[in-house]
C-alpha cells in the first residue's frame, strides 16, 4: 500500500510539506506542489478520507454544479474538477442544473451541501442574495458568478475580451459582414449592465467589431441555444433567408460546430467563403475538418484556480466558526488565447 511517506519521498520533501501540498495549503511553493501532486499520481496514491474526517471533523468531499452535462465544456470542466480534487485528497458530488433557480435553492439547503465542506457552482442562477447568504455559513466558490463581485469567491471566464478577440480575428482575416450566433442583441447603451455570459460575449463580439471598425447591427444577431443542433439548425435557417455574410462569431465551440456543418452541408466552403470562429476551446474542435478556430479557456486552468480558492476558505474555517473573517471574498480573472485552427483564417 502506498502511504504518504512513500509519496514524500518520491517528490524529494518532507512528510509535512507532502501533506500540505496534498491539502491545497498556499503555503507550499506551485513547483513544490506540483511535483508532489505528480508523485501522488505516479505511485497511485489514496489518501485515507475517513481517518482524516474523524482527526478534522471534515468529510473531504466537495459539491459542484454545472449547468449541463450535455454541453462539452461543462462536462470537460466536471472532469477536470474531479481529477485533480481526488490528487489533493478530495471527492467530487457533481449535480447538474439546467440553469433552474428552482433546483439551486434546493441544491443549497439539501443534506447533500450539509456534508460537503464547501461547493463549486458554475454559471449560477439564482438570486445574488441567496448566494451572498449561502457563502456566509460555507465555503463557496462561482464560476462566472455576474453581480456577486466583492461579495462571494469568484472566478470569470473571459467572456468580454475574448469574444472581442475573435471578432477582430475575423475582420483581420478580410471579413466584411460578421453574423454573432447565440445570443440575444444587446443594445449599446445597456453594455455596462450586461450580467449574463451570453450578454457579456455579445458585448465583447460586438466591441470587437467596433474597435476593428465594423458595424454592429441587430440584424446580424442571432439567438440560439448552446448547442450543436441549435447551431446547425440555426445556421440552416439564415442560410434559407440571406448569404450576405463572409464570418460568424459564435458565442460558444458547441454553436460553432454545428454552424460549420451547416454551412458545409450547403456547398460554402470554409473558411474561404465564410470564416467562423467560437468560444471554449474544446477539444472535439481540432478534429474537425478545418479545425475550429476557438477562444480557448484551458478546463485544468479553471478547476485549478476554483480549488484552490476554495480549498483555502476550507482551511480558513477549519476550526468551525461560521465566518472568522480572516480574508475578504476575492475575485480572480482567467486566461485566454485564441486557437488559430483554420476555420477562422480565411487569408
Amino acid at each position: 500500500m502506498v502511504t504518504l511517506d512513500d509519496v514524500a519521498a518520491r517528490a524529494g520533501v518532507s512528510r509535512m510539506t507532502a501533506s500540505n501540498a496534498l491539502r491545497g495549503k498556499t503555503i507550499v511553493r506551485p513547483e513544490t506542489a506540483s511535483r508532489v501532486l505528480a508523485a501522488a499520481k505516479e505511485l497511485g496514491y489514496h489518501p485515507n478520507i475517513a481517518a482524516r474526517q474523524l482527526s478534522s471533523g471534515r468529510t473531504h468531499i466537495i459539491g459542484l454544479t454545472v449547468a449541463d452535462f450535455d454541453l462539452i465544456f461543462p462536462a470537460a470542466l466536471a472532469a477536470a474538477i474531479s481529477d485533480q480534487a481526488q490528487a489533493r485528497g478530495y471527492q467530487v458530488i457533481v449535480q447538474q442544473t439546467r440553469f433552474s433557480h428552482d433546483f439551486e435553492r434546493r441544491m443549497l439547503s439539501s443534506a447533500t451541501s450539509q456534508i460537503c465542506d464547501g461547493t463549486i457552482i458554475c454559471w449560477p442562477s439564482m438570486a445574488s442574495a441567496e448566494m451572498e447568504s449561502f457563502a456566509r455559513t460555507h465555503p463557496l466558490v462561482l464560476l462566472d458568478g455576474f453581480g456577486l463581485e466583492g461579495r462571494c469567491d469568484c472566478v470569470f471566464t473571459p467572456c468580454i475580451d475574448g469574444m472581442a478577440a475573435a471578432s477582430r480575428h475575423l475582420v483581420a482575416n478580410g471579413c466584411r459582414r460578421v453574423l454573432l450566433l447565440g445570443g440575444h442583441y444587446l443594445p449599446p447603451e445597456r453594455f455596462e449592465g450586461a450580467t449574463t455570459s451570453e450578454q457579456r460575449r455579445i458585448r465583447g463580439a460586438a466591441e470587437g467589431l467596433r474597435t476593428a471598425g465594423m458595424p454592429y447591427r441587430a440584424a446580424d444577431v442571432y439567438p440560439c441555444d448552446w448547442t450543436r443542433d441549435a447551431g446547425y439548425q440555426r445556421m440552416r435557417a439564415i442560410l434559407d433567408e440571406r448569404q450576405d455574410f463572409d464570418g460568424v462569431c459564435c458565442l460558444t465551440d458547441p454553436i460553432a460546430i454545428g454552424a460549420l456543418k451547416a454551412l458545409t452541408d450547403a456547398g460554402i466552403r470554409v473558411p474561404q467563403d465564410v470564416a467562423v470562429t467560437g468560444f471554449d476551446g474544446v477539444e472535439d474542435g481540432r478534429y474537425l475538418s478545418p479545425g475550429l478556430t476557438s477562444v480557448s479557456v484551458d478546463t485544468q486552468e479553471v478547476a485549478g484556480t476554483c480549488l484552490d480558492l476554495l480549498i483555502d476558505r476550507i482551511e480558513q474555517r477549519a476550526d468551525g466558526h461560521a465566518d472568522d473573517g480572516t480574508a475578504p471574498p476575492r475575485t480572480i480573472a482567467l486566461r485566454y488565447r485564441l486557437e488559430s485552427r483554420g476555420s477562422g483564417e480565411r487569408l
